[in-house]
């Protein structure tokens, strides 16, 4: 009897999130105001916003737009001072990813937003309660399980890990372990949004 051999898939590597990603650019996007850094908080005020993302303005509490309006590279300089000044290595498929859409948004209705690592540590102390030895790495919003979980990256030693981490808020407060409020998603975050992607078109 002949051998079955089966051909495995390649993972899907940086490149191959990137296209995908520039591929959904038209997609519109329903997201909160708030998310955005330039919102107005005192004021209530998505005037800013709107305006920077070319669309028209609105008292609503959601925001609809193309993906691609969030697509606003940052220099590769900055991101290294910004992890130098954090003392812990970050993947290269987030540092990749920032210096080709910086703070960029995907379609579907998990609201990911994708925070540069500056803005991350500050939601990652916030909301997960995180200390400043920062055992994990809040970079994005994940409401797909429940409002309020994060997708990111867990600490080892110098550095945050490749593979990708659903972070359950409610669990958080039970451990200070990571392994006790996560789930793993992925290998890396360009497989993570390659799935992601793949799975809402």
């Amino acid at each position: 009897m002949p051998t079955v051999r089966w051909s495995k898939k390649p993972m899907p590597n940086i490149d191959d999130a990137i296209a995908k990603i520039r591929a959904v650019g038209h997609v519109v996007c329903e997201n909160q105001g708030q998310v955005f850094p330039d919102y107005d908080h005192m004021n209530c005020d998505a005037t800013a916003v709107c305006e920077r993302l070319g669309i028209p303005s609105t008292d609503d509490l959601f925001l609809q737009y193309p993906a691609e309006r969030t697509f606003d590279s940052i220099d590769e300089a900055e991101i290294d001072a910004e992890e130098e000044e954090l003392g812990i290595k970050l993947p290269s498929d987030y540092k990749r990813l920032l210096t080709e859409f910086g703070e960029f948004h995907l379609p579907g209705t998990a609201a990911i937003c994708f925070e540069r690592p500056v803005r991350a540590v500050y939601t990652t102390q916030g909301a997960l309660q995180i200390d400043e030895n920062l055992s994990a790495l809040a970079i994005s919003s994940y409401n797909v399980d429940a409002d309020g979980n994060s997708i990111g990256f867990i600490r080892h030693n110098d550095r945050f890990g490749d593979a990708v981490f659903e972070f359950n808020h409610e669990l958080r407060y039970h451990s200070d372990d990571p392994t006790m409020w996560t789930k793993k998603l992925a290998g890396s975050l360009a497989e993570f949004i390659v799935n992601y992607l793949n799975k809402i078109n």
